[in-house]
C-alpha cells in the first residue's frame, strides 16, 4: 500500500513538472485572447469553444515547452527560471521533446476540429515564436518585432474560426495586440535586466546602459495603444473605436509615472495596468458588439 501510495505520488509530481512545461499563466493568458476573439465574432456552440480552448492551450504549451527546451542552459542563469523544471534537472531534455511534441499533435488535431485554417494558423504562432523569436532573443531588439506576430494571433485565430473573413474587427484586434506586445515585452525586459544580461538575451529597444533611452521608448509604446485604436476608429463601430481609444488613453496617462518613478513597483504596477488594459479592451469589445 506505500508502495502504491508513493508511485502515485511520484506520477502527480510527474504530471505536475510536464504542466509547469506548458508556463500555465502565459498559455492562459494566451487562451483568453483567443476566446475573446471567438466570442467577439459571436460564437455560441459549446464544442466549438472547448475545442478551440483545450487546442489553443495545449498548441501554446508545446510552444513554450520547446522555448524551455532551447533555453534550458540560459534558463539556468536566471534567478526567475533556475528552479524550473529542465535547468533544475527535474527533467530530462528527452522528456522535454516528447511533452511537446505531444501537445503540438494534440493541439493541432484539436483545432482541425473547429477549422483547419485554425489549425494552420496555430501551427505558423508556433513555428513563428519557436523557431524565430526564441533563436533571435539573443541578437537583439529585432525579436520583440518578430515575437510581437505570434503574440498577436491569438484573438485572430479566435475570430477566424467563427468568421473565415478579414474584417475590420479582425485588423483591428490584430493590430491592438501586435501593439501591446511592446510595452509589454520591454516592461518585462526592463524589470528582469540582471537575469537577462547574464543569460545573453537583448530584447530591449536600446543597450542596457541607455536607460532614459528605454524608458522613453517604453513610454511611447504604451502611448502607441491609443494612437493605434484612434488610427482605426475610423474603419470600426462608433462603440467599438471609442472603447478602444478611451481603454487605452488612461494609460499611457499614467504610464510616465510608473516608467520614470524611481520605486521599481512601479513598472510592476504598469505590467499590471497592460495586462488589465488587454483583459477590458476585449470584454468591452464583445460586449459593445
Amino acid at each position: 500500500m506505500t508502495a502504491l501510495l508513493s508511485l502515485s505520488l511520484s506520477f502527480l509530481h510527474r504530471i505536475g513538472l510536464y504542466w509547469q512545461l506548458t508556463k500555465p499563466r502565459l498559455s492562459l493568458v494566451v487562451v483568453f485572447s483567443a476566446m475573446m476573439g471567438a466570442l467577439v465574432a459571436g460564437l455560441s456552440e459549446g464544442m466549438s469553444l472547448l475545442w478551440l480552448a483545450l487546442g489553443g492551450y495545449a498548441i501554446t504549451g508545446a510552444a513554450n515547452a520547446a522555448n524551455q527546451i532551447w533555453e534550458r542552459d540560459s534558463d539556468a542563469l536566471m534567478e526567475r527560471t533556475r528552479s524550473r523544471p529542465l535547468p533544475a534537472g527535474l527533467l530530462s531534455p528527452v522528456e522535454g521533446v516528447i511533452v511537446a511534441l505531444t501537445l503540438f499533435v494534440v493541439g493541432i488535431g484539436m483545432l482541425s476540429l473547429v477549422r483547419w485554417e485554425v489549425a494552420l494558423l496555430g501551427g505558423v504562432a508556433w513555428a513563428l515564436y519557436v523557431l524565430a523569436y526564441t533563436p533571435l532573443k539573443k541578437h537583439g531588439p529585432i525579436a520583440v518585432l518578430v515575437g510581437a506576430f505570434p503574440g498577436a494571433l491569438p484573438p485572430v485565430i479566435g475570430y477566424w474560426a467563427v468568421r473565415p473573413e478579414v474584417s475590420p474587427v479582425l485588423v483591428a484586434l490584430f493590430v491592438l495586440q501586435f501593439v501591446w506586445q511592446f510595452p509589454h515585452f520591454w516592461v518585462i525586459a526592463l524589470l528582469a535586466q540582471g537575469d537577462y544580461a547574464r543569460a545573453g538575451f537583448r530584447l530591449l529597444p536600446f543597450s542596457p546602459e541607455k536607460a532614459q533611452a528605454n524608458r522613453l521608448a517604453l513610454w511611447l509604446s504604451v502611448w502607441a495603444l491609443p494612437v493605434a485604436a484612434l488610427a482605426l476608429w475610423p474603419f470600426l463601430p462608433w462603440q467599438v473605436g471609442l472603447w478602444s481609444f478611451s481603454i487605452g488613453l488612461p494609460v499611457a496617462f499614467l504610464s510616465g509615472g510608473w516608467v520614470y518613478g524611481t520605486n521599481p513597483k512601479n513598472l510592476r504596477y504598469l505590467l499590471l495596468a497592460l495586462t488589465a488594459y488587454l483583459t477590458f479592451l476585449y470584454l468591452g469589445i464583445w460586449l459593445l458588439l
